[in-house]
């Protein structure tokens, strides 16, 4: 049996139903979902790895949730994996179908999730940009405001200066 457990492997697993993602993320940015190794080395055992494995990602995001079985435990889930009438990787490669097509409505989902928040943020920094234009604007006029104002107050003492020196002139001694 021992031999039976060192021959080779198949690099197959499939996502556990009913589990979900727990927020993991694997270096893409992608949810990581829990998968389930079928190899012969590591059978039934559960890991999280990158979502797009199948699709030669260079991610390699990769962590096992279980400790490894003990060597009776792997020669049992291996005898009842070669029970089937299929072999193993082909029943897990159905599984691993349904699991990227799970995977790709996921990403599908996440991908859209990040698209409404770049549109809400496009947005509000539309308005931003818009709001900062016209406190421009409403500054320059402030400033033509005070400059018309410090002209006034010039030209108004200069008037007055005009009209005492005059007075001045006027007086006779």
């Amino acid at each position: 049996m021992e031999s039976r457990i060192l021959s080779s492997s198949s690099n197959s697993s499939h996502r556990s139903d009913g589990e979900g993602e727990h927020g993991r993320f694997c270096y893409c940015g992608l949810p990581s979902p829990r998968r389930t190794s079928w190899t012969r080395m590591n059978p039934g055992r559960r890991f999280y790895g990158c979502a797009r494995y199948r699709e030669g990602s260079k991610c390699k995001y990769f962590k096992w949730i279980d400790a490894k079985f003990s060597d009776r435990a792997t020669e049992v889930i291996l005898d009842l994996l070669d029970g089937r009438h299929q072999p193993p990787s082909t029943f897990v490669d159905d599984l691993d179908d349904v699991d990227s097509k799970q995977v790709e409505a996921s990403s599908a989902n996440y991908l859209k999730n990040e698209v409404s928040k770049q549109a809400e943020v496009s947005s509000v920094n539309y308005l931003l940009k818009n709001e900062v234009s016209r406190m421009k604007i409403e500054r320059k006029c402030y400033q033509m405001f005070i400059i018309v104002l410090f002209c006034y107050i010039a030209y108004l003492m200069i008037k007055c200066k005009a009209l005492e020196d005059k007075k001045k002139f006027l007086q006779l001694p």
